[in-house]
């Protein structure tokens, strides 16, 4: 009950935004161990220099008493005015790991020795300097299939002398995705005239006809490339195909039928991965969503991507 009480008054005074600024309202301080320490001693100099009558040992006292005063307003602007926006996303498979960026911008002071983790990850340290940005990968466990949002982000700082700490709790708008993880099938669950169980083995174009040459565009396949016409000074060209209709594969979600959502899911994604590595084109049918025949390594991160997003209600 108070967990969630608490999980309530962060997201109604922290709430999740694409780019976060830190000021008063979102930095939270408060003194480290060396810190209490540090007010032990003051205070034990201080009841010292009374019983003594010891005005040195009250110098002393009051000196380090200032000194924790300003450490207090230092180590809040280490932290305030530093942005953070949520960068790229990089996927993977359920069980493994996918990774977040994100941005920091400072604009009018450095920010140093800071520390960025989730609440159960360890933690990065990063610096960065006025009107620079900097970006920082975290890791993100992947623990199901779909759109995963990272948890709220701890950024602390006890700079500079360590005796007090700063912290936030950010919550990025930013989403990673899960792609099933693969399952392993011999059956092709795929429509494509007389090749669709034997695709395995057949490591070749087959009947495919030469059809000309277009430019290279990130993403199509190496295997494709007109090295030889590069070679000759012709620039970089990707070689195309016709294939005839018998040959091409659709790789469909209903002839799994009667085969549980998670594990259809995972056998397509077997085949999605073995035809990327042959460099065969192929396609995918899901129910309410297609995507039409390719081949290279765009097309692949395009069906997994579809893949993960089944079954999502959520709107981009």
């Amino acid at each position: 009950m108070l967990k969630q009480a608490w999980q309530r008054w962060l997201d109604r005074r922290l709430p999740r935004a694409r780019q976060v600024q830190l000021d008063q309202r979102r930095i939270f301080i408060f003194p480290t161990g060396y810190g209490f320490l540090y007010l032990l001693v003051s205070v034990l100099l201080f009841f010292g220099g009374i019983n003594y009558e010891n005005n040195l040992i009250l110098g002393l006292c009051f000196l380090m008493v200032s000194l924790f005063l300003v450490a207090i307003l230092h180590t809040f602007r280490n932290l305030s005015g530093l942005s953070l926006r949520a960068g790229a996303s990089r996927s993977g498979f359920v069980g493994g790991q996918g990774s977040v960026e994100v941005v920091l911008v400072a604009q009018r002071r450095p920010h140093r020795a800071l520390w960025l983790r989730w609440l159960d990850q360890p933690a990065q340290e990063i610096s960065v300097e006025p009107g620079e940005e900097s970006a920082l990968w975290l890791n993100l466990p992947l623990s199901r299939r779909g759109r995963v949002r990272p948890p709220r982000l701890r950024v602390e700082s006890r700079y500079p002398l360590g005796l007090l700490r700063s912290w936030s709790l950010v919550s990025l708008d930013q989403v990673c995705l899960a792609w099933p993880r693969p399952q392993e099938s011999h059956d092709c669950p795929a429509d494509g005239g007389d090749r669709e169980r034997q695709v395995a083995s057949a490591g070749q174009s087959g009947s495919e006809e030469f059809q000309g040459l277009r430019g290279y565009v990130p993403g199509d396949s190496l295997g494709q490339v007109d090295w030889k016409g590069y070679a000759r000074g012709r620039g970089l060209n990707v070689k195309l195909f016709e294939e005839p209709a018998s040959g091409r594969l659709w790789l469909r979600y209903d002839r799994l039928e009667g085969v549980p959502v998670e594990r259809r899911l995972s056998i397509l994604c077997f085949w999605v991965q073995r035809l990327s590595r042959e460099n065969r084109p192929f396609a995918l049918a899901l129910p309410g969503a297609e995507l039409p025949p390719g081949q290279g390594e765009e097309q692949r991160l395009r069906a997994l991507n579809l893949l993960a997003r089944h079954g999502d209600t959520e709107v981009d």
